[in-house]
């Protein structure tokens, strides 16, 4: 009985340089063509099917909604007594954020935006929209996540088929498929925003 096969991709043995050159176009034709990417599918086989390689975005997103679902009361209990201090975090986050966010430096608008926050208030609203508020809230966007995973796993395909081409015999080649995943998902992130 004949097993099934992933397209495989080609090997990388140039590490992040050529990861990187090969991510581009993959990530691309996600775009452009996301039903063309390798592994998008389940792969059939006999006496098995593979799923797909990254699951479809309406399984994702009735995932996300379940596990959701299912935190609501941990999402009100962590947040409402979080293990560190959540504004202390944020103001401490404020050269990050600058860096990231250079029009948002001309008016320090962060910086002004933290000193006025009033905790008491935040409570008080995380308590009056409870669990459910936070279920619904994600529940109520479904289309809008929906869209959002549908443009974003033929991408994690792409990125994943990337991935799956680099060797890890060694310490090194693993360490350089952990970099590669980390900026494959920054690449991602990128593409999302339109850069």
């Amino acid at each position: 009985m004949a097993r099934p096969k992933r397209a495989e991709p080609k090997p990388i043995t140039g590490g992040l340089d050529e990861f990187m050159k090969n991510l581009g176009p993959a990530l691309q034709q996600a775009v452009d063509h996301p039903e063309q990417v390798p592994n998008i599918g389940e792969t059939v086989g006999n006496p098995i099917t593979l799923a797909p390689r990254v699951a479809p975005a309406a399984e994702q997103v009735e995932k996300l909604i379940s596990n959701a679902t299912n935190a609501g009361q941990r999402w009100v209990d962590n947040t409402t007594r979080p293990k560190k201090d959540p504004i202390a975090r944020a103001k401490a986050s404020t050269t990050k954020w600058k860096n990231a966010m250079q029009e948002a430096i001309t008016s320090d608008r962060y910086a002004k935006g933290l000193a006025s926050i009033d905790e008491s208030a935040m409570q008080q609203t995380i308590q009056a929209i409870g669990a459910s508020g936070f279920v619904n809230g994600i529940t109520a966007r479904k289309a809008k996540i929906t869209n959002k995973f549908a443009k974003l796993q033929p991408m994690q395909v792409a990125l994943a088929n990337q991935l799956d081409a680099m060797p890890t015999d060694t310490d090194a080649q693993r360490e350089a498929k952990m970099l590669a995943a980390k900026r494959g998902m920054q690449a991602i992130g990128k593409q999302l925003k339109g850069g």
